[in-house]
């Protein structure tokens, strides 16, 4: 008995141990180190904006209104990104937007928020310049692969994705680049 009590008394007398400094907080959940903030932009086109200014930058794009206010905008001619370019057929429009030769584009999703999803798809089996070019404008990614790359940035995401079409959809490879949010 006297023997715990000494070693009580002993411990009691001990100074505390040091307290580790403190760590500043890591990003949320799937957060990113973006400086910025704000809706995600890509090519000119920021989450949140118009159908109208959506379809003045891009005279080319034809829309589906039959759902309104949902809109979806596509655009089959002249589509590049990050120095990859859309291999569509000439024949794409509304009617035949889901055909194998009309995968490759761009796709603009609109609510009457506004635009809440920007789609490129390209063909293409690397996607590492653009991934090098979202990391300058996003940061560092939530999640990296040789398939895929995204980043959760508060209320929005982005993400570039390598994928192949099944089921007779053509044997292109493809690489798209979606900016998406609320």
């Amino acid at each position: 008995m006297f023997l715990s009590l000494f070693v009580t008394l002993l411990l009691a007398q001990a100074p505390d141990a040091p307290k580790p400094k403190p760590q500043p907080a890591p990003p949320a959940y799937g957060g990113s180190t973006r400086p910025e903030s704000g809706p995600l932009e890509l090519q000119g086109d920021t989450l949140g904006e118009s159908a109208d200014a959506f379809t003045a930058r891009h005279p080319k794009a034809q829309c589906d209104t039959s759902a309104k206010p949902r809109v979806t905008c596509y655009q089959w001619d002249g589509v590049s990104i990050f120095g990859m370019s859309a291999n569509a057929s000439a024949s794409c429009n509304l009617k035949k937007k889901y055909a194998a030769d009309c995968l490759q584009g761009l796709i603009a999703k609109f609510t009457s928020e506004g635009l809440v999803s920007l789609v490129y798809t390209v063909g293409g089996i690397d996607k590492t310049a653009a991934t090098e070019e979202l990391k300058k404008k996003f940061g560092k990614p939530f999640i990296e692969s040789r398939e895929g790359t995204s980043w959760n940035i508060g209320d929005y995401t982005a993400s570039i994705v390598i994928t192949k079409p099944t089921d007779g959809l053509g044997d292109t490879t493809l690489i798209t680049i979606t900016i998406s949010g609320s």
